[in-house]
């Protein structure tokens, strides 16, 4: 989801009311960053507290195995991405041993089923949804992921959607596949949320796929009351050959997928005030990195006002600035909105501090630190805000480093630097590295200060001169 995906953030061709009444409970973020620009380093950036120039896992990197088969269908043969360090403990690990219930729902790519990081061995009592975020690109798979201490699992298990295995994958059988499994995974969510209790804490990681990549969902009320209504409407007939299925009505699917998202959102507020758990809960809504382009995604027709550049993949604000959105009763100002930057790896010491978990109990300074600072303060308006000297990030897959130092932003591609001014151009239309050299040379020096080696994301560092 874009930065401009919500109509709190500007969007003009759906509305989002329900994220936007969740915006007006509480804060409105405008300079929160991802993690990274693909999804699974930076949930590993919200999940260590580091950014990718030292976290472990700091691209989609996939493990394969031999095909499955179920019935007539073959699954796909990928199994997963490259697991966290089990040495560098992670978000729900913390809490966990800190007495709290985690459940987690949706994505986990934090490691391959059978590896030494699955959702079971690394603080999560429940799990539903992909362990592999490859799987998550289809909405109707044959099956998903499980691990509940519940149940009864002893480990992650897969639970096959016999409704679904009856019909192919890909081609005009895929239409009568019926189980779609954002509808799942939200249930499954809410049944849990449904079993926590007032006078006991909690930490509910919600990586819901919406809008991941296919654009499939049921043909509802919900996609009909935007079909034909999005013109001119863009026709997706699939790559040749494609991971995709295609569709006639790209843009009714893309509105629809994210106000279906909104619904669910609104279920979950709903659950929190029904249990009594929504004046003690710290709810945030946000996004994993910028917008996408696959399956008959069009960024540029729901980006109204083009306001940043880039996309997924990308470096620049595009691919990595989100929405971020925090409601805390009685500690967040209702309506408000700040624009201190940070990113996902200030999560962790955030989440620390607001549940008085002392950091050094997560043996951060053993090791490489934590790179996060708590935003507590700015959420509150309480206390003194520490600020970053820099934010960092890199990505491997397309070469591509990016460093902001207050307004000003070095983006590095294949080696080569480029310096921008977000005050005056928050496009990042104007390479101001020719009249700023020393600047440049400052900010990648900072580069190489943060840059750890990494043999499996290797990466271009710029010159250092």
């Amino acid at each position: 989801m874009g930065y401009a995906d919500l109509s709190c953030y500007g969007q003009l061709h759906f509305s989002t009311p329900n994220i936007d009444r969740l915006a007006s409970q509480g804060m409105r973020m405008t300079s929160a960053y991802a993690g990274s620009p693909v999804s699974a380093p930076s949930r590993a950036c919200l999940m260590t507290g580091q950014h990718t120039g030292h976290t472990h896992v700091r691209g989609n990197k996939e493990y394969w195995s031999g095909r499955v088969q179920y019935g007539q269908n073959t699954d796909y043969a990928v199994v997963g991405q490259e697991p966290y360090d089990p040495a560098v403990p992670i978000l729900p690990e913390i809490f966990r041993a800190a007495g709290y219930q985690t459940g987690m729902f949706g994505k986990w790519a934090g490691g391959y089923e059978g590896s030494v990081s699955t959702p079971d061995k690394r603080g999560v009592e429940e799990f539903y949804g992909y362990i592999c975020q490859f799987q998550a690109h289809l909405y109707f798979p044959n099956f998903l992921n499980r691990y509940s201490t519940a149940l009864g699992d002893t480990c992650v298990v897969r639970e096959v959607l016999r409704q679904n295995i009856q019909h192919a994958m890909y081609g005009p059988d895929y239409n009568n596949r019926r189980q779609y499994s954002s509808d799942l995974i939200h249930q499954r969510a809410l049944a849990w949320l449904r079993r926590q209790r007032q006078d006991e804490p909690f930490l509910g990681i919600f990586t819901y796929t919406l809008p991941h990549a296919e654009l499939r969902q049921p043909d509802d009320s919900l996609l009909q009351s935007f079909r034909g209504k999005l013109l001119p409407e863009r026709e997706y007939r699939g790559d040749n050959p494609s991971r995709y299925n295609p569709t006639p009505e790209a843009h009714a699917q893309f509105a629809a997928m994210i106000t279906r998202l909104d619904a669910q959102v609104g279920e979950i507020m709903q659950v929190l005030d029904e249990q009594g758990l929504a004046d003690n809960t710290v709810l945030i809504f946000t996004s994993d990195n910028g917008p996408h382009e696959e399956g008959g995604a069009d960024p540029a027709y729901f980006n109204h006002d083009g306001k940043f550049r880039g996309l997924k993949r990308s470096t620049h604000e595009g691919g990595i600035r989100i929405p971020f959105i925090v409601r805390w009763p009685g500690h967040v100002k209702p309506g408000t909105e700040s624009d201190f930057p940070f990113a996902f790896y200030d999560l962790l010491p955030t989440f620390c501090d607001i549940a008085g978990i002392p950091t050094v109990n997560c043996h951060l300074s053993t090791v490489n630190s934590s790179d996060g600072i708590s935003i507590k303060p700015t959420l509150t308006g309480k206390g003194r805000q520490h600020k970053h000297d820099h934010l960092y990030w890199e990505f491997h897959e397309t070469d591509m480093i990016g460093l902001r130092r207050g307004d000003w932003k070095l983006v590095v591609h294949h080696g080569k630097s480029a310096l921008y001014n977000l005050r005056k151009d928050p496009h990042e239309d104007h390479d101001l590295s020719a009249s700023h050299p020393a600047l440049v040379r400052k900010l990648v020096r900072k580069i190489y200060q943060d840059h750890t080696d990494s043999p499996l994301f290797p990466i271009t560092l710029p010159p250092e001169t």
